[in-house]
Formats: structure tokens, C-alpha cells, sequence
């Protein structure tokens, strides 16, 4: 069986006596592509020399390529390594870079290697243990978040935790929990609703006086009432009504009256002002005042005989009203009325009611 051709053990002369574990304990030649055996541990060539295969000499190629169980051949799934033929069904179902198995938990298929190292670290049916202690239950991955949520050896805090109880117990353990500290719960339950009841109480407090500020702020429409116009009349009264805002985050104003008139007017008209004031929004508000301002004086009597102006001012306003140095005045005739100019695009309605 030496040969010096493609099988068997090299039949070359050495210059040194090779070493005895490189020889074939068949042919004793130096081992070609030596394989050791697990039995004996001893080194043989192949493919010749491991195979019991017997036969005509002309057929020995067309048995190493086709039949020889220790012939090295290209894996068929294509992964690019060389196994003997022998080995090669274990190669393919086992170790093979490329054999394509079924995931035993989700049954997803995939390459061997990746099935059975990454796929397993997010597997959805990967079988896992329950970390809550004396349960231990096995658990699949995707059914885990909700176990832990009724799993029944669980610690968790107390049902009444919000009123004070700060013991955590296991969730099969609650029931008897409350029964043992039913009065520590109850009065607890009572200390916690007195306080939350003196809390709303502040809060709608704040909200009445909230609602009252608004409900000023929100007057945009006023009736004022003069009382005593004759002795105001006689006495040449100058009177101021109460201050509002023009809007919520509005201008500041009062209405001045001046019951007896004043200048050429006095004696036969009523001349009134809106004036402005230094308000809380001032800093965020327009200036100078633009819009308009209508002042009506209503009649008492059964005649109705209702006194009404509008006073306008714009970008094209002319005189000291303009720029805010000085309130612009209006007359009438038995009422008069006169004012200052308010933010653009407003329009603001101010009624005076005269008792005559």
C-alpha cells in the first residue's frame, strides 16, 4: 500500500528518521493528512489507510470519490468546510454554519448557530423563571410581564399604601393583611379625607375670589349710577366712579363727572372724562390708546329721553389726547360726556344712569 502518489503515506527519503507518531500503522510510511484514531490513538493515512474498503485497483478513484466513508468533501449546505464523508450527516445536522433548524420553543426557523445562541436571548416562548421567591414557575418570555403582575408570591405594597400603610406583603397575603389592620387602615382612611376636605376647601376659596377678580376684570359694559345729581349739580361736585378694566389684562379707567358742567358748558351741560389709571398690566399693553369710547346717559323719567355719544381715536387722532398728556372731553346738552382714548381695535360701552 506505500505509495508516493495521491493515497497512502509518503514513500520519500528523509534526511532524518521521522518520528514514529508520524507514521501510519498501516503502510509505515509518513502519515499523509494523518488522522488518529480515539481507540488506540495511533496515526494513519487517508484516505487510504483508515479505509477497509477492498476491491479492484482500476475502481479505487471512483470509490474515494463517490463511497469512501474517509474521504474529506465540500459540505453540501455550502458552508465551506471539509468533513469526511462519514462524518458528514453529524456536520450537516449539528455543527454547520448553514443547516437551518427549527426553534424548539417558537418554532422560528433559522441557521443553527443563530437559533441556538442570539435567537435565544429574545425567543418569546423561551421558558423562563419566575424571579419572585417561592414561586419559581417557568414562565414563557412574552407571558412573564404579565405573571409578575398576578403571580401570587409577589411583593407589593399595601391596598391602602396611599392612606399611610407603607408594609409590602405578598399578594396571597393582602386579604389577611387588611383584616389584621383593618382599624390602623380605617383610621388612617379618615385622616387622609379630613385633610384632602380642607384642601378643597382652600382651593375653592381661591377659585370664589379668582371668579370675583374675573368677574370685574370681565365688566366691560358698565352701569353707573350718580345719585344725588342736584346737590352735586348745586355744589359743582367733581365725582369719580369706581375703576374698572377695559377687558381682563385690560386698561385701568374711572368715569369723572362733573354734575354742573365746566367751562363755557357749566351750568347747561353735564361733562364727564374717562380717564386712565396706572393699571396691573400696563407693561404688556398697547400705547397710545386706540379704539373708541361711547358714553350713554339714561333718562329716568318715563320719556326716555336718552342722551348718547361716541368718541373715536386712531392713528389720525389730532390734539393732546394723542399722545396721553391730557383726557379728551365731550358735551352734551341736559348730559354731556367726554373721554380718553383706548387700546387699537377696542370698543368700549360706559354707561352713565343720571338720577334728576
Amino acid at each position: 500500500m506505500a505509495t508516493d502518489g495521491e493515497f497512502g503515506g509518503y514513500s520519500y527519503d528523509f534526511a532524518e528518521i521521522p518520528p514514529d507518531d508520524t507514521v501510519c500503522r498501516i503502510c509505515t510510511l509518513v502519515a499523509r493528512d494523518p488522522q488518529q484514531v480515539t481507540c488506540c490513538y495511533k496515526i494513519y493515512s487517508r484516505p487510504v489507510c483508515g479505509c477497509q474498503w477492498v476491491g479492484p485497483i482500476r475502481d479505487i478513484g471512483s470509490h474515494i470519490k463517490a463511497d469512501c466513508q474517509y474521504q474529506r468533501v465540500y459540505c453540501p449546505n455550502k458552508c465551506g468546510q471539509k468533513v469526511m464523508r462519514g462524518s458528514l450527516e453529524m456536520h450537516m445536522t449539528g455543527s454547520c454554519t448553514e443547516y437551518f433548524v427549527n426553534c424548539q420553543y417558537c418554532k422560528r426557523k433559522g441557521r443553527y448557530l443563530l437559533i441556538n445562541s442570539s435567537h435565544l436571548d429574545e425567543c418569546p416562548d423561551l421558558p423562563i423563571q419566575c424571579s419572585n421567591e417561592a414561586c419559581g414557575e417557568m414562565i414563557p418570555r412574552r407571558s412573564l410581564a404579565s405573571h409578575k403582575e398576578t403571580c401570587p408570591k409577589a411583593l407589593v405594597p399595601c391596598q391602602y399604601n396611599t392612606v399611610g400603610c407603607n408594609k409590602k406583603i405578598k399578594r396571597e397575603e393582602q386579604e389577611s393583611h387588611n383584616d389584621e389592620a383593618l382599624k390602623e387602615h380605617l383610621e388612617a382612611t379618615m385622616k387622609k379625607i379630613d385633610t384632602a376636605m380642607k384642601k378643597i376647601d382652600t382651593a375653592m376659596k381661591k377659585i370664589d375670589t379668582a371668579m370675583k377678580k374675573i368677574e370685574v376684570l370681565c365688566q366691560t359694559n358698565q352701569v353707573i349710577k350718580l345719585s344725588q345729581y342736584r346737590e352735586k349739580k348745586d355744589s359743582n361736585e367733581d365725582w369719580y366712579g369706581p375703576c374698572f378694566y377695559t377687558s381682563p389684562g385690560g386698561y385701568k379707567m374711572p368715569l369723572n363727572v362733573l354734575a354742573n358742567g365746566q367751562g363755557t358748558s357749566k351750568g347747561t351741560h353735564v361733562s364727564f372724562f374717562v380717564c386712565l389709571m396706572a393699571g396691573e398690566y400696563d407693561d404688556s399693553l398697547e400705547w397710545p390708546f386706540q379704539g373708541e369710547v361711547t358714553v350713554e346717559l339714561l333718562n329716568q323719567l318715563e320719556d326716555q329721553n336718552h342722551k348718547k355719544i361716541t368718541i373715536q381715536y386712531n392713528e389720525s387722532t389730532e390734539g393732546p389726547c394723542k399722545n396721553g398728556s391730557n383726557p379728551n372731553r365731550a358735551e352734551l346738552k341736559d348730559g354731556g360726556g367726554g373721554g380718553s382714548y383706548l387700546m387699537k381695535s377696542w370698543s368700549i360701552t360706559q354707561l352713565l344712569t343720571v338720577s334728576i
